[in-house]
C-alpha cells in the first residue's frame, strides 16, 4: 500500500470513529436526558403526594388529640380515596407498638413498624419480595413523621407500577440504542466511502504524478461543492506545476544555449592566448567582453528571481514621473537617431507622483525603450506617452509587430521569436520589466495590431 493510500485509509478510520463518537454521544445524551426527566417527574410527584398527605394526617391527628379510633376512621377515608393497594398508613408509638394502621398487607405494616424510629431516615424506599408479601413484589416510597407526643406517623405510597414503567422505558432505550448504533455503523461506513472515494482518486493521482506523469489530472465530479472545489484546486495546482516544470526545462535549455556560444569563444581565445604573438591584447579584450556579457546575463537572471520572490529590499521614494520619463527617453534618443527612428515623448505638464525606486523604474522603462528601438525598422517611429488617474505609461513602436501566437510568450525568460534570433540580446529584458511591474502591484501588457506594437505599464490605485 502506498503512503498516500495509507494516509487515506487512516483518514477514513478517523472519520468513522468521529461519526460513531458524535452520533453515539448525541443519542446517549438525549436518552439519559429523557430518562432523567422521567425519573425526576415521578420522584417529584411522589414527594409532593406524600408531603401533602402527611400534612393532612398531622392536622387530623392534632384535631382529634391523637385518638387512635378517630385516626383509624381518617385512615380508612384516605385509603378509600386513594386506593387500598396504593396508600398504606401506620400510627405507632415510640416503643414500637401499633396504635392504628390501614394496610391490606401485614408485611407492609411490619416493615413500616420496623423503621418507625428516630435512627432511620425520614424518607426512604421500601422493597418487599414475593416470599414475605403473599407472592407479590412491591416497591414503596415512605415518608415517616414524628409527632409532637412522640408517636410516629408512616405513610407509604405504592410505586411498583411506576417502576415497572420506568424499567420498560430503560429497556426500550437500550434496545433503541443498539438499533441506533447499528444504523450509525452502516451510515458511518457509507458516509466514509462517499467522503474517501474522491480522496482516494486524488491520492492515486498524486502517486502517478510522483512517478513522473505530470499531465495526470483528477476527474471533476459533482459529489459535493467542497469536493468539487478540492478537485478543481488540485487540478489547478497540477497545471501550474506542469507549466513551471515546462518553463524550467525551457529555461535550462535557453541558458545552456546562451552560455555555450560565449564559453566557446572564451575557450578559443584562451587557446590563442597561449601562443606567442601580437594578438594577445585583442584576445584579452575578447575574454573581458565575453565575461562581462555572461555576468550581465547572470545578474539579470538574479534580479528577476529576487523581484519575483518579493525579496527586493530597495527603498522607495515619491517620484514625479513626467520629468523622469523625459530623462529616460532622452538617454535612448541617441540610439534612436543612430538607427534612423523618430522618438516622440508625450507627457503632461502637471506632476504625476508615483512611489518607487528610481533605479528599478529606469530599468523597467529603459528595457521597454530598448526593445522598441531594437525591433523598429529604419524610418519607423516610437511614441512614449504618460497619463494619470490611473498612472499609465505606454511605449508604442511601428514595425512588423508580434504574431498572435507569440504574444503570450513575450514576457517569458529567454524567449525570443524566430525572426529575432539574429539580433543581440538574451530575452531577459521584458521578463525583468514584468517582474518589476508585478512587484509594484502594477500590470505590464502587450498588444500588437495593424503594424503597431504597444507595451502598457498601468499602476493600479
Amino acid at each position: 500500500m502506498s503512503s498516500a493510500n495509507a494516509k487515506t485509509m487512516a483518514l477514513a478510520t478517523r472519520i468513522r470513529r468521529m461519526t460513531y463518537l458524535v452520533f453515539g454521544t448525541l443519542f446517549l445524551t438525549s436518552s439519559a436526558m429523557v430518562l432523567g426527566f422521567t425519573l425526576k417527574d415521578h420522584v417529584r410527584e411522589y414527594h409532593h403526594f406524600l408531603r401533602r398527605l402527611c400534612k393532612d394526617l398531622k392536622g387530623e391527628y392534632q384535631a382529634c388529640h391523637g385518638d387512635p379510633a378517630t385516626m383509624n376512621r381518617h385512615f380508612a377515608e384516605d385509603v378509600e380515596e386513594h386506593g387500598e393497594h396504593t396508600v398504606f398508613l401506620l400510627l405507632s408509638s415510640a416503643n414500637g407498638k401499633v396504635l392504628t394502621s390501614h394496610s391490606h398487607s401485614p408485611a407492609v405494616t411490619q416493615a413500616l413498624l420496623a423503621r418507625a424510629n428516630p435512627q432511620n431516615p425520614k424518607r426512604y424506599r421500601l422493597y418487599l419480595d414475593k416470599d414475605g408479601n403473599n407472592g407479590h413484589r412491591m416497591a414503596l416510597r415512605v415518608r415517616r413523621l414524628r409527632l409532637a407526643d412522640g408517636n410516629f406517623l408512616s405513610v407509604a405510597y405504592n410505586v411498583t407500577g411506576d417502576e415497572r414503567h420506568i424499567t420498560r422505558i430503560i429497556a426500550t432505550l437500550v434496545s433503541t440504542s443498539l438499533l441506533f448504533l447499528f444504523l450509525v455503523l452502516i451510515t458511518a461506513r457509507s458516509l466514509t466511502r462517499i467522503l474517501v472515494r474522491p480522496l482516494n482518486r486524488i491520492a492515486e493521482a498524486t502517486r502517478r504524478i510522483a512517478d513522473g506523469n505530470y499531465s495526470e489530472r483528477v476527474p471533476e465530479t459533482a459529489e459535493s461543492t467542497e469536493i468539487h472545489a478540492l478537485q478543481r484546486a488540485f487540478n489547478s495546482m497540477c497545471e501550474q506545476n506542469e507549466r513551471t516544470l515546462t518553463e524550467l526545462r525551457t529555461l535550462t535549455d535557453n541558458i545552456a544555449h546562451d552560455l555555450r556560444t560565449p564559453l566557446t569563444r572564451l575557450r578559443a581565445a584562451a587557446e590563442l592566448a597561449a601562443t606567442d604573438g601580437p594578438i594577445r591584447r585583442p584576445l584579452a579584450e575578447t575574454v573581458s567582453q565575453e565575461t562581462t556579457d555572461m555576468l550581465d546575463l547572470i545578474n539579470t537572471m538574479l534580479a528577476i528571481s529576487q523581484t519575483d520572490a518579493q525579496v527586493d529590499r530597495t527603498p522607495r521614494e515619491t517620484l514625479d514621473l513626467a520629468p523622469f520619463v523625459k530623462s529616460v527617453a532622452e538617454l535612448y534618443s541617441v540610439l534612436a537617431e543612430n538607427k534612423g527612428l523618430r522618438l516622440v515623448v508625450r507627457v503632461p505638464e502637471s506632476p504625476i507622483l508615483f512611489s518607487g525606486h528610481k533605479g528599478k523604474l529606469q530599468q523597467l522603462f529603459g528595457n521597454l525603450l530598448d526593445n522598441a528601438i531594437k525591433f523598429t525598422p529604419k524610418g519607423g517611429s516610437i511614441t512614449v506617452s504618460l497619463k494619470a488617474n490611473p498612472v499609465v505609461l505606454t511605449v508604442a513602436n511601428t514595425g512588423p509587430g508580434i504574431s498572435a501566437k507569440d504574444l503570450p510568450n513575450v514576457f517569458k525568460r529567454f524567449w525570443r521569436a524566430d525572426s529575432s534570433r539574429s539580433l543581440p540580446g538574451n530575452g531577459l529584458g521584458l521578463a525583468l520589466a514584468k517582474a518589476i511591474a508585478t512587484s509594484y502591484g502594477a500590470s505590464l501588457s502587450c498588444t500588437s495590431e495593424d503594424g503597431l506594437t504597444t507595451f502598457s505599464f498601468e499602476a493600479h490605485p
